[in-house]
């Protein structure tokens, strides 16, 4: 039996499977701390020092998911382990898209238990990831593999204005990596002592983002049971991302503008401003221009914003990088245990449109690792989603053909319609083709719908 130099957080709301994995674990030499929830764990975190977090999925106050997310936002290179009852690749995938490192499945053995720790251990022998004592950024590198000169380009502008406050505005199609360059900007930066904290405003309802954003006192409102700090005061003397900025509700964003002007926020029912020192680093995949021209978005806001604005190309404008990241994911995913891909299968990888870019490229290499059983990877093994590549091909040739003296209106609409077809009036999926929040595509459509008794068939709800 191995013996493993760790100090393991495990989160579970069952008592019997926190004690069973705590008697596990320091069978095998781990020091083990445990969290009843959520909630709890985070709080453990702040002042203490892991090698791993191991959590359940499925808790009550804070789950699973939303854990790890939290925990890799905040301390981005600790490991999360998540426990599923279920065990289907479909549940595996879930959780490793989430960012989750393993996963165990209940009921699990001591060779299972040992396995996870042997990976842990092999790729992190010595590092020690979270600590609030020193209240330092995580200074790992950030993997971005291209040979392309354009990205070479970005690359060389992030590490030249690292050290700046300059705000920073990046514009690129889903899945391109943006983050993953927010990121690289905020560890390159010598003088950010805080944290990188990534918020998603279109994945917020309107009235939780200001609170979400800012922090609230308690009893402000319903539900405020107690004081929150909001991710600005987070990400204080740090960095803080905003995905998706063109989302944001027109009120908020004045707020936000104030914010940048004033570097202070305001919590909701607070009774004095605090003093902030962030870094704001804003992200669309939208056309931020026709935003402005359309009102939908603050002209002031964005020349604020965008001080250093970057340019992420998509990934079929960098074909010369599909090789490289296809090596890249399967080295990661397979932990070393590379198999050779079949010739017919990476060419058909090569010449695919990716849509999804470099997000769907690294799913598919994933599901490819966990889905092969053959001692080669063949073109099925990546479950590639042939109709969304299609589409795009078609929505090229449709775009060629189009007459002049047609709307840029009907075209969208035309457009909207076309892909929901496509998805099987999949409205995700096809917000996600068209580059587009899924809010703002049932914004359309209840707009088609209110002109247009034919659009009812692709409802909003």
């Amino acid at each position: 039996m191995s013996e493993f130099n760790l100090n393991a957080l495990v989160v579970d709301d069952e008592a019997q499977m926190r004690s069973a994995l705590k008697s596990t674990l320091e069978s095998l030499g781990v020091a083990v701390t445990t969290a009843n929830n959520g909630k709890e764990a985070l709080s453990v975190l702040e002042n203490n020092t892991f090698n791993l977090v191991i959590s359940d999925m499925r808790m009550p106050i804070l789950t699973g998911e939303e854990l790890l997310q939290e925990v890799s936002s905040k301390y981005p290179s600790l490991p999360v382990i998540m426990i599923t009852a279920y065990g289907t690749i479909s549940q595996a995938v879930d959780a490793m898209k989430l960012g989750a490192y393993d996963f165990i499945t209940k009921p699990f053995s001591l060779e299972d238990i040992e396995s996870v720790l042997e990976k842990v251990t092999k790729k992190n022998s010595s590092a020690s990831f979270a600590n609030s004592e020193t209240k330092r950024p995580n200074r790992d590198t950030v993997a971005i593999v291209t040979n392309s000169a354009i990205m070479k380009e970005v690359i060389q502008t992030v590490t030249h204005i690292a050290s700046s406050s300059a705000n920073v505005f990046i514009q690129g199609e889903s899945g391109t990596g943006k983050e993953l360059i927010a990121k690289l900007l905020h560890m390159s930066n010598k003088n950010a002592t805080g944290q990188f904290v990534a918020v998603n405003c279109a994945a917020l309802p309107e009235n939780l983002l200001e609170s979400e954003l800012f922090g609230h006192e308690k009893g402000s409102f319903t539900g405020a049971v107690s004081t929150r700090i909001g991710k600005f005061e987070q990400a204080n003397n740090g960095t803080i991302l905003l995905d998706e900025i063109t989302e944001m509700p027109l009120a908020l964003q004045s707020k936000l503008l104030r914010v940048l002007q004033e570097r202070e926020v305001d919590r909701v029912g607070g009774q004095k401003p605090i003093s902030v020192n962030v870094r704001v680093v804003a992200t669309t995949n939208r056309n931020i221009i026709d935003s402005v021209k359309k009102g939908e978005f603050r002209e002031d806001l964005y020349y604020r914003l965008n001080v250093i604005p970057l340019y992420i190309p998509a990934l079929r404008e960098r074909t010369g990088d599909i090789k490289l990241l296809i090596e890249y994911f399967i080295n990661k995913f397979s932990e070393g245990a590379i198999k050779q891909i079949n010739p017919e299968a990476l060419n058909a990888l090569l010449s695919y449109r990716w849509p999804g870019n470099i997000r769907e490229l690294q799913n598919a290499c994933e599901r490819a690792v966990l889905l092969c059983r053959k001692d080669q990877y063949n073109f099925n093994d990546f479950i590639l989603d042939r109709t969304a590549s299609n589409q795009a091909d078609r929505c090229d040739s449709q775009t060629q053909g189009l007459q002049a003296g047609i709307t840029v209106a009907e075209v969208e609409k035309k457009l909207i319609f076309e892909t929901l077809k496509a998805t099987e009036n999949n409205k995700t999926k096809a917000a996600e083709m068209l580059g587009i929040s899924i809010r703002t595509l049932r914004n359309k459509l209840n707009e088609y719908e209110s002109g247009n008794e034919n659009c009812r068939e692709f409802d909003a709800e």
